[in-house]
């Protein structure tokens, strides 16, 4: 018996000498290495909380722009949360402690409304209450109240439903944090007289106010252009201008004047429209854009979903990769002769494969002799002089002219198009020249089919189809090979 024990307890030492027990002994040991190294990871982690915003549009991080007014804070500005604790709106919550993370000089205070009248009758100046989920910006130079419903965006549908299309809090917090911190309240007036929409019919008015505007209306005809006029926005006129309202605003724009204008295909000719735009070396076309490409369409031809160029006023919109839509579209072209003072950059193009329908009688979809072959410039700005010596400074005009009386208007089933709304605030901000507000727009929620042309769907297969499982199969055969050997 005490021979077998000793034989076999060698044969046992032996044993843990054999190539399998090796391999196996250095697979376990890996894998116990594993394990240690991700529990280790796990309570680092634990401890130092770090947070990846890895959402498409950025939904829980600040801009660039909001991150520069963040840090422009030189003195105590307090939020109050009107809201019991526990009601608390995570999201709001959450973009809330950016702010608190970035300056010192920023504190939050959760206050139960039914708890605090006196605080919440301090801010009800209009004695119409405060809506509990509210958030009170306090600085030095005043207030702002944002409303439950303000921190989002909404489109209304056919049906006349309301749907979330974007998160607006960085962007309302950062708007009012400006004003807190300014107390400057620019004004824009938006031209009437020529059958236009106004930005209260639109439902457009209550967003600019709450990007620190105040809109006023203006009539040229009865009356000159005020002193304080930050912006005149000419919204889809369904009717040209008069040559006294066209020299009331060349002599605005002399003076460092800033115009945008949507302008509608369906009028037709604009020549003293055209005439303001020629002092700026632009010019409308007058058509109707049609795109027979399918990858810039949402649907149908008249539906554009136009290139984007590099340009301060779109590059927020392509850097969240936020679409535009631009529906009956005309063109808009820069004149063979400009002053050299003047910079002119595009805005928005459509693909080759479009053209300019200039008959609007001819009912073919296809192209004719008449129209323009693309691509078609949908929106292009002006600048003059193009730059300001900061020693010398000067006024500096500024125009932006689209070629879409219907961007803020409702399309079809997709309501109001988010992307819309922000190239028409991101112009105003840019007319108006405040850089540290033009990228912090809503972030959209809202998706537009993807663009996918012929080579891209065949390298697309080819990848997922053939080269994925391709190599999966060698993978796996050659770790068989492996084992099979062992």
């Amino acid at each position: 018996m005490k021979m077998k024990d000793i034989k076999g307890l060698k044969n046992i030492r032996e044993s843990f000498k054999t190539r399998q027990v090796k391999y196996g002994g250095y697979a376990a040991l890996i894998t116990i290495a594993v394990i240690v190294g991700l529990i280790l990871i796990n309570l680092i982690i634990g401890q130092l909380s770090p947070q990846i915003d890895m959402t498409e549009s950025g939904l829980f991080s600040l801009s660039d722009q909001s991150t520069q007014v963040v840090d422009l804070i030189k003195s105590p500005v307090n939020f109050y949360g009107m809201w019991r604790p526990g009601d608390e709106n995570q999201q709001l919550t959450e973009v809330i402690d950016l702010y608190l993370a970035r300056n010192k000089n920023i504190r939050l205070q959760v206050v139960d409304p039914n708890k605090n009248p006196a605080l919440v009758s301090k801010y009800d100046k209009t004695n119409q209450g405060i809506q509990p989920g509210s958030l009170i910006v306090e600085g030095e130079k005043g207030f702002k109240i944002i409303a439950p419903s303000d921190m989002y965006d909404y489109t209304t549908n056919q049906n006349n439903q309301q749907n979330v299309t974007g998160l607006a809090m960085e962007r309302r917090i950062t708007a009012a944090l400006l004003f807190v911190a300014t107390g400057q309240t620019p004004v824009v007036y938006e031209i009437l007289g020529h059958q236009e929409y106004t930005l209260n019919d639109l439902q457009v008015q209550t967003l600019v106010e709450r990007e620190n505007f105040t809109v006023n209306q203006l009539n040229l005809v009865q009356s000159d252009i005020p002193s304080d006029a930050s912006v005149l926005i000419l919204n889809a006129p369904r009717a040209d201008l008069s040559q006294g309202e066209a020299d009331k605003i060349l002599a605005y724009l002399d003076n460092g004047g800033r115009l945008l204008i949507l302008a509608d295909y369906r009028i037709r000719e604009l020549p003293v429209l055209n005439q303001i735009m020629a002092s700026y070396g632009m010019q409308f076309d007058f058509g109707l854009l049609m795109e027979t490409n399918t990858n810039y369409t949402a649907g149908a031809y008249y539906l554009e979903i136009p290139d984007v160029p590099d340009h301060d006023i779109t590059k927020p919109l392509t850097d969240q990769r936020t679409p535009v839509l631009l529906p009956f579209a005309m063109g808009v072209s820069q004149l063979s002769a400009v002053r050299r003072s003047i910079e002119l950059k595009p805005l928005f193009t459509s693909s080759s494969d479009s053209f300019l329908r200039t008959n609007l009688d001819e009912t073919s979809t296809s192209k004719v002799s008449t129209d323009v072959s693309g691509p078609i410039t949908l929106g292009m700005t002006a600048m003059d002089p193009s730059w300001i010596d900061p020693n010398n400074p000067q006024p500096q005009a500024r125009v932006v002219a689209i070629g879409c009386g219907s961007l803020l208007e409702p399309v079809s089933y997709f309501g109001q198009i988010p992307g819309n709304l922000d190239v028409f605030m991101n112009s105003v901000t840019w007319l108006q020249d405040r850089p540290e507000t033009l990228s912090v727009r809503s972030k959209s929620l809202f998706l537009l089919p993807m663009r996918i042309n012929g080579t891209l769907m065949i390298i697309y297969g080819i990848f997922f189809v053939i080269i994925i499982p391709v190599g999966f199969f060698i993978a796996g055969f050659i770790v068989w090979l492996r084992r099979r050997h062992l």
